[in-house]
């Protein structure tokens, strides 16, 4: 599909959308910097918005917990309740793997399934309504877009509909007054970049041994692993200032978490 066809579609349905009285919209939110930016957009040009809901795995950087109190108080002011939603028994993502001994998988994706997708959802269905949920790809990523797998859910992407691309979403959030955020995702998540890892080890040593931990105590170890080497040799590596791979991964999490 052509970035131009793809881009009306998606205009197409904003639109339509807009004048919709008889369904609820709602932002997913994962506190990183293009759902911020699209819900600073979508306050500031009177979109329909409902609520913003934040599906949280227990085990984000502390700097995410940090900044979802400014997301919290920049909501209040606009009336806009945010809900944060979590797994039915409280265990949170880490404690799971623990007690399976399994880490997070790029491909399989079941620790976005099971503790992002499936509370979201359960959310929406608790609305009683269709729900017309505003998703954080931006324009550079116009590629990512694709439809709900649930008929109760119909996706929307101002962000691509109105070409804000990455740069864009910053200038959207310093012009609000509020800072961009830290990236978003679980500590030990296994789409962290090398530089990634680098942090988190220098900021949060306590944070890389429990993601160490948790990968070897891992039932598949040391043929999955969280990064492209074990963490406990990469942790040598960054310890004495050698040379560091570069670890590749798959897009990241992204909206993979929100949808």
């Amino acid at each position: 599909m052509s970035i131009y066809i793809c881009r009306r579609m998606q205009k197409k349905n904003t639109t339509k959308n807009k004048t919709r009285n008889d369904a609820i919209y709602v932002l997913s939110y994962g506190a990183g910097i293009n759902s911020t930016a699209l819900m600073i957009f979508l306050i500031q040009h009177h979109f329909p918005l409902d609520y913003v809901v934040f599906a949280d795995t227990g085990n984000e950087l502390p700097e995410t917990y940090s900044y979802l109190k400014h997301t919290k108080r920049y909501l209040k002011r606009n009336n806009i309740p945010f809900h944060i939603v979590k797994v039915r028994s409280e265990e949170t993502l880490y404690e799971k793997c623990e007690r399976r001994k399994v880490i997070p998988s790029q491909v399989w994706r079941w620790c976005t399934r099971d503790f992002k997708v499936l509370p979201i959802y359960k959310f929406y269905r608790s609305l009683a309504s269709h729900v017309y949920q505003y998703v954080g790809i931006d324009y550079d990523e116009y590629y990512r877009i694709k439809d709900s797998k649930v008929q109760y859910v119909t996706n929307i992407y101002p962000l691509v509909d109105h070409e804000i691309g990455r740069e864009k979403c910053i200038q959207i959030i310093e012009n609000a007054g509020m800072r961009a955020p830290a990236k978003s995702g679980c500590f030990f998540c296994p789409f962290n970049n090398i530089q990634r890892w680098n942090y988190l080890y220098r900021k949060y040593p306590n944070l890389y041994d429990l993601a160490m931990k948790l990968e070897e105590n891992g039932k598949h170890m040391p043929k999955q692993k969280l990064a492209l080497l074990p963490l406990r040799a990469l942790k040598k590596k960054i310890k004495h200032n050698e040379s560091l791979p570069i670890i590749r991964s798959y897009n990241p999490c992204g909206s993979e978490c929100m949808t």
